[in-house]
């Protein structure tokens, strides 16, 4: 099958140029136990794929796929869509034909890549799309990620059904960003009053994903920018570093949470960190999560790690299926050599305006390709 595969770890930073497209061994021809072949009609592209295959994810350190070799190549990706082609004896809620998606853990459990035509992933981690749901399998894949790692940290903030709240999505025009955006504006009885943090450029973006209010952060700090607005409720964080938990620190209530799925280094997984970055990382995360949690401690905001670990068939179907939430798709290409290493290049640079999604139906002449 043809593949985007790894017989080696890319160096840091070169993994559109150096990663390999060609021909490799499909992952199964008969399914064994409970494993579902799946042949992929969309996948896409995040950064956690970009730092996976130069194994720097997490800053390098506990956080690995399977090691490549010659012998047994590694397909990347992880979040897809696609049709249920064999499934094994213990196989209980799909059969062939079924339309599915997922994010395969290609970590602790070593799954398949979703780089490829086809892939293999184990029945439990893989949701069924309704017969009946009328969603492309463009974005079937593109909002997986989305719904597990948002969904998560949207249930983290606990918001109460009654009385008005604030929230400030930062890093508001990515994937997850325009995701959570459309969770707080869609979200029964319409109390909340969403505020997104993106470029100038990506502003229309967001407001269209539903965002009361855009901050360019360009223009400088969000925290100077609102510091004579009425303070959140919640800020979420789809950036990471220290600079944006300053920032929200001033525009937070007493109280308040902050909710990161990067937590205090930005660019976290761009690069392998030294053993004294690893643990300075590591000691600050827990030295924030510990005096959070601590009940004697007057803190001013509670600092909460969110991400979930799989995508659940129960939060597919409320927030996609039910509420109709979309990913925004930023480039859509074919699986041809040449768009795939410019989409890599573009998830690599951390300001991809949205999603960016492998079409395996689409050839390379079919004008897909472009920015959205």
């Amino acid at each position: 099958m043809k593949a985007l595969y790894l017989t080696r770890w890319c160096e840091v930073g070169t993994v559109a140029d150096t990663i390999k497209f060609g021909e490799v061994p499909p992952p199964t021809t008969v399914p064994v136990k409970s494993e579902v072949l799946i042949e992929v009609k969309a996948s896409a592209i995040n950064v956690d794929d970009i730092a996976l295959s130069q194994d720097s994810a997490a800053g390098g350190w506990f956080f690995h796929g399977r090691r490549p070799s010659d012998a047994i190549p590694v397909v990347g990706g992880m979040e897809y869509a696609g049709v249920v082609l064999a499934v094994g004896p213990e196989v209980t809620k799909l059969k062939v034909g079924d339309r599915v998606c997922g994010v395969q853990d290609v970590s602790l459990q070593k799954n398949p890549g979703t780089w490829a035509e086809q892939t293999m992933a184990p029945e439990k981690g893989i949701v069924l799309i309704p017969a009946d749901f009328d969603i492309s399998f463009v974005q079937a894949a593109s909002v997986g990620m989305a719904a597990f790692v948002t969904g998560d940290m949207y249930k983290r903030a606990k918001l109460l059904s009654t009385g008005n709240h604030r929230c400030l999505v930062v890093g508001a025009s990515g994937g997850l960003g325009t995701f959570m955006v459309q969770l707080l504006s869609r979200r029964e009885g319409g109390n909340v009053h969403v505020v997104g943090v993106c470029s100038g450029e990506n502003a229309d973006t967001v407001r269209r994903a539903g965002a009361h209010d855009v901050v360019d952060y360009k223009v400088g700090p969000f925290g100077q920018q609102l510091a004579n607005a009425e303070a959140f409720d919640v800020v979420f964080d789809f950036v990471g570093g220290i600079d944006t938990e300053r920032n929200a620190q001033e525009v937070l209530k007493r109280g308040g949470k902050f909710i990161t799925a990067v937590g205090p280094r930005q660019g976290m997984g761009d690069r392998v960190l030294t053993c004294s970055e690893w643990y300075q990382w590591a000691c600050g995360l827990t030295c924030r999560l510990l005096k959070s949690a601590c009940c004697c401690c007057c803190t001013k905001f509670t600092y909460d790690m969110g991400g979930g670990l799989t995508l659940k068939a129960e939060d597919f179907n409320e927030w996609v299926v039910n509420q109709g939430i979309r990913a925004t798709i930023a480039m859509e290409v074919p699986f041809e050599e040449a768009p795939l290493r410019e989409a890599l290049r573009r998830v690599a640079s951390r300001h991809t305006g949205g999603k960016v999604v492998i079409n395996m139906e689409a050839g390379v002449d079919s004008g897909i390709g472009e920015t959205k």
